[in-house]
């Protein structure tokens, strides 16, 4: 796509204001003497939203002193939150960050636009907006592997999720890149929907691209882990470490095609609003997902997941630690921000754009690229209009969980007490394990087994958590029939068998 599609907010440049910035380093300077702090030195670097003042304290000085002085600096300077890094990584200076009286807002066309990001040498560069210093910050997903977005509503996460869409679309052809987009909220990734024949992966038989129901979603991430499978299988044959010398090698010819062999695109699986897929589905999400953040790196599946706050329960400690890289935009407390990013600071951010980047231990301020709703229509319009694939890239087909009711469709391997649990079932109206231990005398495992088999043969519908099962037949007679049915199709299998 052209940069004429975004558009130019603010201005490049940074307005200095000299009196605001003498204004504040006087006021620090003081209220730490008023303390009995000594300062030998302070300087200033101007930021779109934050100024970052540089303190090197007197000799003697303890750091805890400083940093406990955090809120009366705020009350001298009259500021929205400050935030004190003491001291800061690599420097032997302390940071104070003061938010700015007139904020810029950065447009993510000037970072798309920058030397740096045109000329990255990334294999998945994203543009995540300008630094303390005014630097523009590009990051290789590649390398992440995997990225963690959380911040509480209306800070700015969709609008980071799409800056770093847009920013891969810039990048990227087709052939690359592919996008697996699941939206609980239906409205966010919904624009994407355009480029579908482009730049997006599906289930085959699917016609919707962008993956709102909880149901699909389990089908599309077991269907992303059969695809790992298949890519490890791949590499293990072409004798490859990762995705990127494997491609080398196909590029090269040196991989022949009838042997199975392809091209292998990267993957983006994008999560928004990743709490409400685990209040309904659960564990189903869960197993896939740390399936795919432990393993996916080498063959270029690659995860990110938004969500409001990560706690335990939502986010669970084996899939928090295979996402090293953390954005945390504002959030209300500083749990909040602990369970983030393992440390306080995002508590204190001032909002619209305003994170905080955690990789590898080490941890940045960043304001992130503004891009607009209409903007990335347009970008999506302008790449639908252009000549795609027949279809979108289709994941493999993953088979239903019917290996089990196929089993107990066997009339051989169908409990001999399968008719009389039938029968108390109907008879109490009331799908529970329990009700069949306590009626026919039997253990927990095998009242289980046959309530699997019941429903199995349409009997009880399926499990519904603590509540008891529906019964699907309403009485004797009609069960009579359907057991007279079974037993002919039994008869039948068994006499086509012989």
């Amino acid at each position: 796509p052209t940069l004429d599609l975004l558009e130019n907010y603010g201005s490049e440049k940074i307005r200095i204001d000299s009196d605001e910035l003498m204004r504040n380093k006087d006021q620090i300077v003081k209220t730490l003497q008023n303390y009995g702090i000594e300062i030998q030195s302070i300087k200033a670097t101007v930021g779109p939203t934050v100024t970052l003042y540089e303190i090197v304290p007197a000799p003697g000085i303890r750091i805890s002193k400083i940093k406990n002085l955090e809120d009366d600096i705020a009350l001298s300077l009259s500021a929205l939150g400050i935030r004190i890094i003491a001291p800061i990584p690599g420097k032997g200076t302390i940071g104070i960050e003061v938010p700015n009286m007139h904020k810029e807002t950065v447009a993510i066309r000037s970072l798309i636009a920058s030397e740096k990001f045109q000329n990255a040498a990334m294999d998945l560069p994203i543009a995540l907006g300008k630094t303390i210093s005014n630097e523009i910050f590009i990051a290789d997903l590649a390398k992440m592997p995997h990225l963690l977005m959380a911040g509480a509503t209306g800070q700015g996460k969709s609008v980071g999720v799409n800056s770093i869409l847009v920013s891969l679309l810039y990048k990227k052809h087709p052939s690359q890149i592919k996008f697996v987009l699941i939206d609980p909220k239906k409205v966010e990734l919904s624009l994407y929907s355009t480029i579908e024949k482009h730049f997006l992966a599906k289930l085959p038989g699917e016609e919707e691209p962008i993956i709102v129901d909880t149901k699909k979603v389990v089908h599309t991430l077991k269907a992303l882990c059969v695809e790992m499978d298949q890519r490890y299988d791949l590499l293990k044959n072409a004798q490859c470490r990762n995705i990127k010398e494997y491609n080398e090698k196909f590029l090269h010819r040196r991989l022949n095609p009838t042997n199975g062999h392809r091209f292998l695109p990267y993957i983006v699986l994008m999560i928004d609003e990743f709490a409400d897929l685990i209040m309904t589905a659960g564990k189903e999400i869960e197993t896939p997902i740390a399936r795919l953040a432990q393993l996916a790196r080498a063959i270029g599946i690659h995860l990110i997941i938004a969500t409001q706050r990560p706690s335990v329960n939502i986010i669970t400690g084996t899939i928090k630690a295979n996402f090293p890289a953390r954005i945390a935009f504002k959030v209300t407390s500083k749990v909040d921000s602990r369970t983030i990013l393992d440390q306080g600071g995002a508590d204190q951010l001032i909002g619209r754009g305003d994170m905080l980047l955690s990789i590898g231990g080490e941890t940045m301020r960043l304001q992130c690229g503004f891009v607009d709703t209409p903007e990335v229509d347009k970008v999506c319009d302008f790449i639908s209009s252009q000549k795609g694939y027949p279809e979108a890239h289709l994941l493999p087909e993953v088979k239903e969980d019917d290996a089990e009711a196929g089993e107990y469709l066997n009339p051989n391997e169908r409990d001999e007490l399968f008719e009389e649990a039938a029968a108390t079932i109907v008879q109490y109206q009331q799908g529970s394990t329990s009700l069949l231990q306590r009626r026919l005398k039997l253990g927990y495992n095998r009242a289980g087994r046959l309530m699997d088999q019941l429903e199995s043969a349409g009997i009880v519908g399926p499990n519904q958590g603590s509540k008891a099962r529906d019964v699907l037949v309403k009485d004797q007679l009609e069960l009579e029939h359907f057991l007279t049915s079974l037993r002919e199709k039994s008869e039948f299998s068994n006499s086509s068998i012989t």
